[in-house]
């Protein structure tokens, strides 16, 4: 009859000591960040490990001062041009709009990678700048995913068009933006900026486009024109 091995908790041991570890590897990595990364951090920690009726939907913020002024979102326009020019001598971000509504084009290049629906490391922080300026407003946040007219591998356009989308409206969920707020709407190929058929056409028809705007009813995806 074989003994038991005395020497068995020690794996168990192990386990532990590992686990203990990563537990405080991962509190050192958290108390390295700042502020706005630590909140966006601690929010999305928090939704892992509750249910979904649980988890913190923060409210839409007050108008801030330069509504009240009758500057309307002008002022947002201009932060989000300088937000813009972190991605120096590019088009990838197209800024536009007036006192009544704004449009942020971002390159779905920029984004994400070749047929991919998750956006990418290197463009989380751009989106955390985005989204710092658009949650202190209050109004609806139409997100509106383009494809171009290329077969998509594993997914039709309509289906990559719309989990772009829906990528960047959690990512500006994470980033504070409040989730009312915001509808994720797929395009598909239908509405490009270029009908020309060259790689660089259909480099600019693939994007995301942020569009908010002061009408508060239940227009969440009009557009200005057809050119957004």
């Amino acid at each position: 009859m074989k003994r038991p091995d005395p020497h068995r908790w020690l794996v168990s041991y192990a386990d532990f000591m590992t686990l203990l570890c990563v537990f405080f590897i991962m509190l050192y990595a958290i108390e390295l960040l700042d502020d706005e990364e630590g909140d966006a951090v601690r929010t999305r920690l928090q939704t892992l490990f509750t249910s979904l009726d649980d988890a913190f939907v923060p409210d839409p913020p007050v108008p801030v001062l330069p509504l009240a002024e009758g500057n309307g979102l002008l002022p947002l326009i201009t932060d989000l041009r300088q937000v813009a020019q972190i991605i120096p001598e590019t088009d990838d971000i197209t800024v536009d709009g007036s006192a009544d509504w704004i449009s942020v084009s971002l390159n779905a290049d920029l984004l994400f990678a070749t047929g991919e629906t998750e956006v990418r490391d290197a463009a989380l922080p751009l989106l955390q700048r985005i989204a710092a300026e658009l949650r202190q407003y209050p109004f609806p946040l139409n997100i509106q995913g383009h494809a171009d007219d290329t077969p998509s591998r594993g997914l039709t356009n309509w289906e990559l068009s719309s989990l772009r989308a829906a990528s960047v409206v959690q990512n500006l969920a994470l980033y504070g933006v409040a989730p009312q707020r915001m509808a994720a709407v797929g395009l598909s190929y239908y509405h490009p900026l270029s009908t020309e058929e060259t790689p660089e056409a259909r480099r600019k028809n693939r994007r995301v486009v942020i569009y908010m705007t002061q009408n508060t009813d239940k227009s969440l995806w009009t557009r200005p024109s057809a050119e957004n």
